[in-house]
């Protein structure tokens, strides 16, 4: 093998390893079809679930593998990792802000 080729291989499989040193969140998107069909056990289990997410979220923050990793080897991955999980962190705040405007106008709240 060459030189040239070996030097090619190395700077892609760093940049393999650059892009995968990212740590993506799932999105939710606010408003999402079928919700105002939802009733108001359906409205509760996904403020839960959205819940769950935002831990799964925050988890994604601090000293986790990924993010040592992307400290170390190429911080713009890093930086990436926390700017993802803040647009993830308010979209979740901006459907569970729905939910509960759903979970008023149907009058959940009167029926428990």
């Amino acid at each position: 093998m060459s030189r040239k080729s070996l030097i090619v291989g190395a700077a892609c499989l760093s940049g393999l390893m650059a892009l995968s040193a990212c740590a993506t969140s799932e999105k939710v998107q606010a408003k999402q079809i079928g919700d105002s069909e939802m009733g108001c056990e359906e409205i509760l289990a996904e403020t839960q679930k959205l819940d769950q997410a935002k831990q799964e979220i925050d988890s994604k923050r601090g000293a986790t593998g990924t993010n040592v990793a992307a400290a170390i080897f190429w911080l713009p991955g890093l930086a990436y990792t926390y700017y993802d999980a803040g647009q993830a962190d308010q979209l979740i705040l901006e459907r569970k802000a729905w939910m509960a405007q759903l979970y008023d106008q149907k009058g959940c709240a009167r029926k428990s």
